[in-house]
């Protein structure tokens, strides 16, 4: 998974992974922001047990940039790529 995340990085400046979590129809909360992908390995674990402790868990799918997604009841769980705005990005025209 480092290499999608230097593929993007090369494409589009640096990138974080954003941990999230909440309910289908309201929304949801920020659990992490994470350097490299690998360490948010723990708290997404960790966040889908839970997840799976009160429901039943009715979808998970890795999806080509290497974010994760868990669906079960109306909850989900993502760990997605963001791109980190920089002084380079801003300069541009």
């Amino acid at each position: 998974m480092q290499e999608i995340a230097r593929k993007q990085e090369a494409a589009q400046g640096p990138v974080v992974w954003i941990l999230s979590s909440g309910e289908m129809s309201e929304g949801g909360t920020i659990l992490g922001v994470y350097m490299d992908r690998d360490l948010a390995r723990g708290a997404l674990v960790t966040e889908a047990q839970k997840l799976h402790d009160r429901f039943t868990i009715s979808d998970a799918r890795q999806e080509a940039d290497g974010s994760i997604h868990v669906e079960g009841g109306c909850d989900w769980i993502a760990l997605e790529p963001h791109a980190v705005v920089t002084a380079r990005e801003l300069e541009q025209p």
